[in-house]
């Protein structure tokens, strides 16, 4: 091996290394990138474009962020790069160390201190907010874009008049492309939601008071509490600053009878994209959410009010002044209406350019601004991850039954989530996993199918004098205990199902014999 240079102090490991073994050159690192992160957001944006870097042993990354001001959503930031297993280096080393390039998502830090060409990349769909209580366009603070080195990636042409006498090039939308790479995933993203069978609704909200969610707190609370959850998933997708700002322990705990109640709550950086992707219909607010979903085929409903931050006569302008907006009336009339309708034709395009091309155009760029050879593989962004949704299912269930010629009709609502009266309504509990509060008010009482079904639902009635039925269930099979009869129900639907029409015809004094329900 020929001799090298020492590797700069900022990129000496922090013990020793034999000589013979130097890890700087085994891979034979010819350039080193500052990837210049400030919050999560940032991180997986940036993580998009190191992707395109990827089986290039020339090329090594290392991490920073600027301690000494550190953003508002910074919470989580140094824990997710940990988890990321990155080299990082602090910004007084960063300041002053020989890098080849910066690439940076965010204008807030004092990129013009960076010894290098820096890129600036937006970390939203190109730039369709202002800052809060400002007429400056987010992203493209004129007072921060300072340095003779920096170059600015836009999404679309049509900003470039925003960034007058500084170096622009257009590279469309990484985070887009990755999801136009993993359209054909979908039907996999929907089994590991739970929605492979259901309609599925996202709830998606960004930061502050004008959100989704900071306008109404409630609203997922109310989506569980009128879908039926037979016919419905709903998934709740939070920007990460909501979970820095709030603590994740915070936003857990303001979500917990929504959670108990079915709701699927997808982690920051976890499956946001894949979550999207899979949506029959959005539910969202004025950030980068309704655009990605448009660009996908989703249809989106509004479901905020318009946030004063979005800039005038920009796409997300266009898509919330033409999507429809969510009101009072009945929530599945509203999804079925916009599924109905579809996503809304323009504003998307109008957002990100030479859609399915940024992977070759920003792979050019960056060479180029590194000054090496383009790999001659097609330069191309891998799927998104999959999603990793905390889900709980629900341990006691309010449900309505009424006849529907000679059907029954059962809909059954989580039980921790109050709503409408329902006809024939009764509560279906566990008998191990529900509440107490939630066990004494129940008409029906069920298990997994075990030994002794008999003393089992004698000891359970004594118990819970409040239960008409008692119930075990099995693939295939409904159990069900009534004034100390045993009859066995062959289920070809899901077993409680069954158990819920048995008791209503139990209450009736009908027999339980040639039960249909739908």
């Amino acid at each position: 091996m020929s001799e090298k240079p020492d590797p700069p102090p900022s990129f000496r490991p922090k013990v020793p290394v034999d000589p013979a073994y130097d890890h700087w050159l085994t891979y034979g690192v010819e350039k080193r990138i500052l990837v210049v992160t400030r919050t999560v957001t940032t991180v997986t944006r940036l993580l998009d474009i190191l992707s395109l870097l990827e089986d290039d042993h020339r090329v090594q990354p290392v991490f920073t962020f600027d301690d000494r001001r550190p953003a508002v959503f910074s919470a989580g930031l140094t824990e997710l790069l940990t988890s990321l297993g990155a080299a990082v280096v602090p910004w007084s080393q960063a300041r002053t160390a020989e890098f080849d390039l910066a690439v940076a998502a965010s204008e807030n830090d004092d990129l013009a201190e960076l010894r290098c060409p820096v890129l600036l990349v937006p970390h939203g769909i190109g730039h369709q907010k202002y800052y809060p209580r400002t007429k400056t366009i987010s992203g493209l603070n004129p007072a921060r874009l300072r340095g003779d080195r920096l170059h600015v990636g836009l999404s679309h042409g049509n900003q470039l008049g925003h960034v007058r006498g500084k170096s622009a090039v257009v590279i469309g939308d990484p985070c887009h492309d990755r999801m136009l790479a993993s359209a054909h995933r979908v039907p996999h993203f929907r089994r590991v939601l739970g929605a492979a069978d259901r309609t599925h609704v996202v709830l998606a909200s960004t930061w502050g008071p004008q959100s989704l969610i900071g306008s109404n707190p409630s609203l997922p609370h109310r989506f569980l509490a009128e879908l039926p959850l037979d016919e419905y998933r709903v998934s709740l997708v939070l920007h990460p600053g909501v979970w820095s700002a709030h603590s994740p322990l915070q936003v857990r705990a303001v979500l917990a009878s929504a959670r108990r109640g079915g709701l699927t709550l997808i982690p920051p950086q976890r499956g946001w994209q894949a979550t999207i992707l899979s949506a029959d219909c959005l539910v969202s607010d004025c950030g980068s959410m309704p655009l990605y979903a448009s660009a996908a085929g989703v249809p989106v409903v509004i479901g905020s009010p318009v946030a004063d931050t979005v800039v005038a006569g920009s796409p997300l302008a266009d898509l919330v002044a033409r999507a429809p907006r969510l009101d009072e009336s009945a929530l599945p009339d509203q999804v079925a209406a916009a599924i109905a309708s579809g996503p809304v034709a323009g504003p998307a395009a109008e957002a990100v350019e030479y859609p399915g091309k940024c992977a070759e155009i920003l792979r050019a760029l960056l060479y180029e601004l590194l000054d090496l050879p383009e790999p001659s593989r097609p330069a191309a962004f891998p799927p998104v991850d999959d999603p990793v949704p905390e889900y709980e299912a629900p341990t006691a269930l309010r449900v309505g039954v009424e006849a529907a010629g000679d059907d029954l009709l059962v809909r059954r609502f989580p039980a921790s989530v109050p709503g409408a009266p329902l006809p024939g309504q009764h509560i279906v509990a566990h008998a191990e996993l529900a509440t107490l509060a939630e066990l004494e008010g129940a008409a029906v009482v069920h298990r997994s199918a075990g030994a002794d079904f008999a003393g089992w639902a004698a000891e359970t009635a004594r118990r819970r004098p409040n239960a008409r039925l008692l119930a075990e269930t099995a693939p295939g099979l409904c159990r069900v205990w009534t004034d100390g009869v045993i009859t066995d129900l062959p289920a070809a639907v899901d077993p409680l199902v069954l158990a819920s029409a048995a008791h209503w015809r139990t209450v009736r004094g009908l027999p339980l014999t040639d039960l249909r329900v739908r």
